[in-house]
């Protein structure tokens, strides 16, 4: 399906060589283009008559190329946004009064949008022309002359901007107070997404090259009253060729000793070389005179502020369970046909501090630590059960290399 859009982007597409051509000057019929190409881009709007037979591209159009080919001439005014800030407030002040009216309020609230993203879209690229032109320095003038006039004009043209800026700053957080309050949640979140957060990034912008153009024309000004002075100098020798410098009348003037002192035979200054042998000797003798390398500073050290109390180590008490695992270890290691860890309970007094149920525990975990052969003696398995999950006693036996392990294949839970 056709479009107004799409016919005029069509035309554009077909047409891109004199679209180019017109971008850089005038173009004329029958030089550059035939009559029917230039009336195909006349009848879209794209080209506008100059004389009788010439014809320029359309300003808004130029500026969007230039724009996206970043191609900014020397003089090029940077965008007004003033009028868009008047219009942004009318906007809102507009939705206040039709607050009632529900489908103006909706095409106030989208026209309103609208110019909020021509502003921030002319900001942006009013802060890159103005890049652009801090980083060309000299590459898009030709005289001093010209350059000097562009940072003047630049520097109205940017001071009026910040005044906007200013402008747009109370404007836009007045609206976005406003909303917030009125229950326009979706707005004032808009604005501050497409404003007021790209806001402090535009005034410093702004500060930092009012500065950078100041100082320029500064420079500017000392590096033309230097080169006055040289132009001058230049002319005086050019008009004087057999001038031969300036001549003072010295007699009287001069004391009689100085007159009467020898001066040191000039020598003819040569380029000295590392290599050379009398270059290095001076060298070592320039090192040798150089003052010694000042010893560092010794450290003292700090008062100390307090002194560090360290507690003595506490021996732990020798316990019964203690001395009946050693016992038991020495007794196991000498029998030779196993050891009942029940009956050898029965024996000693220290293992009968605790109950047989705890001794068989921590006397099972000690010698299996210590990796000898346990085996247990099971209970019978209850009724309707096919193997034993208990225990009544444990047999221990020393550590033997031929011998299997018992305990390793016996799984018992306690």
């Amino acid at each position: 399906m056709s479009t107004p859009i799409k016919d005029v982007l069509q035309t554009l597409s077909r047409h891109a060589d004199l679209v180019a051509q017109a971008l850089s000057g005038v173009v004329t019929v029958g030089d550059d283009a035939s009559h029917m190409d230039i009336l195909a881009l006349r009848q879209v709007g794209a080209l506008r008559p100059v004389d009788e037979d010439g014809y320029r591209l359309h300003p808004r159009l130029r500026e969007y190329l230039q724009d996206h080919l970043q191609l900014f001439p020397a003089f090029q005014s940077l965008a007004d946004i003033g009028a868009k800030i008047t219009l942004l407030k009318s906007l809102w002040d507009e939705v206040e009064i039709l607050r009632g009216d529900r489908e103006s309020v909706v095409g106030m609230v989208d026209e309103l949008q609208t110019t909020v993203l021509d502003i921030g879209d002319t900001m942006n690229r009013n802060m890159l022309q103005l890049q652009i032109l801090m980083s060309t320095r000299y590459g898009n003038v030709r005289s001093l002359e010209a350059k000097k006039s562009q940072n003047r004009f630049y520097q109205k043209q940017t001071s009026v901007l910040s005044g906007d800026v200013q402008r747009l700053a109370r404007e836009v957080e007045r609206i976005e107070r406003e909303a917030s309050i009125r229950g326009r949640d979706d707005l004032a979140r808009f604005i501050r997404r497409q404003l007021l957060t790209r806001m402090m990034f535009w005034q410093h912008g702004l500060s930092d090259m009012q500065t950078f153009l100041r100082n320029e024309i500064y420079r500017l000004r000392v590096l033309e009253q230097d080169l006055k002075l040289l132009a001058r100098t230049d002319m005086l020798l050019r008009q004087q060729p057999g001038w031969r410098g300036f001549e003072a009348d010295l007699s009287g003037e001069i004391p009689a000793f100085l007159l009467a002192t020898r001066l040191p035979a000039l020598v003819a200054h040569i380029e000295p070389m590392e290599s050379d042998r009398g270059m290095a000797d001076e060298m070592a003798a320039l090192a040798r005179d150089l003052p010694t390398k000042a010893a560092l500073p010794i450290p003292v050290e700090p008062p100390k502020r307090y002194t560090r109390i360290v507690d003595p180590p506490v021996t732990k008490p020798i316990t019964p369970a203690m001395k009946a695992l050693g016992k038991l270890l020495r007794d196991v290691k000498t029998a030779d046909g196993g050891l009942s860890l029940i009956e050898w309970r029965k024996d000693d007094v220290d293992a009968q501090t605790m109950p047989p149920t705890i001794w068989l525990v921590l006397a099972l975990a000690a010698l299996r630590a210590g990796q000898y052969e346990v085996a247990l003696v099971r209970n019978m398995p209850r009724e309707g059960e096919r193997f034993a999950h208990t225990f009544r006693d444990a047999k221990a036996f020393p550590k033997k290399k031929g011998r299997p392990t018992t305990a390793s294949s016996q799984g018992v839970a306690v």
